[in-house]
Order: C-alpha cells, then sequence, then structure tokens
C-alpha cells in the first residue's frame, strides 16, 4: 500500500482546494469555501496547465495532515471475500479522506470514482458485513523518531509502511 501524491491549490497565499493524484493517472480535486465542490480531471498535467492560466494561483504537492484520529488519509479496501462475484480479492480500491468528503477509486481496468459522506459510508456500502474491511496507516507521533519523517512513527496493524509516507 502507498500514500497518494497530495496536493493543494493556493490563490494568493489561501488554501482553496485540495487533490491527489490517483494511480489511473487521473486528479482527484476537492474545492473549499462556500461553493465546495469535487470532481475528477483527465491527469494532473491537464489541471495543472489550466490553473496555470489563473492569476495568484499556485499548485503544490505537499504531505498531507493526518486525520483527527491521527491516521493516514489514504485507505484501502481490503476485500476478503468477493461475494457479488465482479471486483475480486485482496486490495480492490484506493480512497483519500479529504477534510469534508471521501473519494474512492477502483483498481480494476475501469479506474471509476466515487464520493462519498465520509469513510464510514464507504465502509457501509462496500463493507459487506465484514468480507471487505478499510486498511490504512495509523501514523501517530511520536517525538523520539529521528530522520527525515521524524515525528511519526507506525503503529499499524495493517502493517503499512513509513516508507509509503511522502518525503
Amino acid at each position: 500500500m502507498q500514500h497518494l501524491d497530495y496536493f493543494q491549490v493556493f490563490q494568493n497565499d489561501k488554501t482553496i482546494a485540495e487533490g491527489v493524484t490517483l494511480p489511473s493517472g487521473q486528479f482527484a480535486l476537492c474545492w473549499h469555501g462556500l461553493c465546495h465542490s469535487h470532481g475528477v480531471f483527465p491527469s494532473f498535467e491537464r489541471f495543472k496547465g489550466m490553473q496555470a492560466k489563473r492569476s495568484g494561483r499556485i499548485v503544490k504537492q505537499v504531505a498531507s495532515s493526518l486525520t483527527a484520529e491521527a491516521c493516514s488519509r489514504t485507505f484501502y479496501l481490503q476485500r476478503n471475500e468477493d461475494w457479488s462475484g465482479i471486483s475480486g480479492t485482496g486490495l480492490v480500491a484506493v480512497g483519500f479522506e479529504f477534510d469534508r468528503l471521501a473519494m474512492l477509486h477502483w483498481l480494476d481496468q475501469h479506474g471509476s470514482t466515487f464520493w462519498y459522506e465520509n469513510v464510514a459510508m464507504v465502509e457501509r456500502v462496500h463493507g459487506h458485513e465484514g468480507r471487505t474491511q478499510i486498511a490504512r496507516c495509523d501514523l501517530r507521533l511520536d517525538r523520539t523518531s529521528q530522520g527525515s519523517k521524524a515525528g511519526i512513527r507506525d503503529v499499524s496493524p495493517a502493517g503499512c509502511s513509513l516508507a509509503d509516507l511522502p518525503e
């Protein structure tokens, strides 16, 4: 499992959106503000090119913050039993928990992307009575760590590695 590349969009030094690059190469984006919206662009390059035409607009790759529960914002669907016969077993989808929404991207040849109110809703829809589980790194602050990823240690039962974290 690896973390999705996370980007923030700034307008005159104020964060106005956040997004992630999907395994399919598409770019999922969640806008902030009163007119909150979300969507998927064909590619990050296309999105960045569109934003470059706007005065004062900057797109930067940054490390995503942890959730309120100190978890990684990137999560996966771990399907242990495929009761429908459609998606198979193993890691079948990757998701990202934005501030207001959760995005889920299927890791099949179609690469469909869906949006949910939160990760709990993803689990309710796709959990199939425990046959599918949310798997993510559970990263917590550790003041004794040293190095480029100081301040974070892996306490995940799912076995995510700190090597998965963006630099």
